[in-house]
């Protein structure tokens, strides 16, 4: 298992790029991304009863795990070409699969929709600026680390 402080890059995005089969064909989405925000887009219900003298007390209904990538347009980079050629699509085109293994060997897979798709865009001297956010529809499925270790004896 890791420990101390980690690089970004240590975290491994694939996507697949061939929705509707089994079991896919999944890329790493890496190429040009310079960085990612998780975060759990969260419903929250905020209540005050009457034996909290006016303070609420929140408690978390439901949510969406959402990944929102940054970075550079790299044409020729089979996850980014993947997704741009979804940019002007709506509904189930935009629909596909996930996998997001952490450093410590978590993973987290589930179905996903590709939103917010913009770039490339910026400057006439500087390389494109793009973005996309990767909606998990659902709860996502997430393995822990195996942490079991077999010790061979002779």
């Amino acid at each position: 298992m890791p420990e101390g402080f980690l690089t970004q890059s240590k975290h491994r995005f694939e996507i697949n790029t061939t929705p509707g089969t089994d079991p896919g064909t999944y890329a790493r989405m890496g190429q040009g991304f310079t960085g990612v925000e998780p975060s759990n887009n969260e419903e929250v219900d905020q209540t005050a009863y009457l034996t909290d003298d006016g303070w609420l007390r929140s408690t978390v209904m439901g949510g969406q795990l959402i990944l929102t990538f940054s970075g550079h347009r790299y044409y020729g980079d089979e996850a980014q070409d993947f997704i741009f050629s979804r940019q002007f699509s709506l509904g189930t085109e935009r629909e596909t699969d996930y996998r997001w293994t952490m450093p410590d060997g978590t993973i987290v897979e589930g179905d996903c929709t590709l939103a917010e798709i913009t770039g490339a865009s910026g400057e006439a001297n500087a390389k494109g600026e793009i973005t996309v956010a990767v909606h998990f529809n659902g709860k996502p499925n997430v393995t822990p680390p195996d942490t079991t270790t077999t010790t061979t004896t002779t």
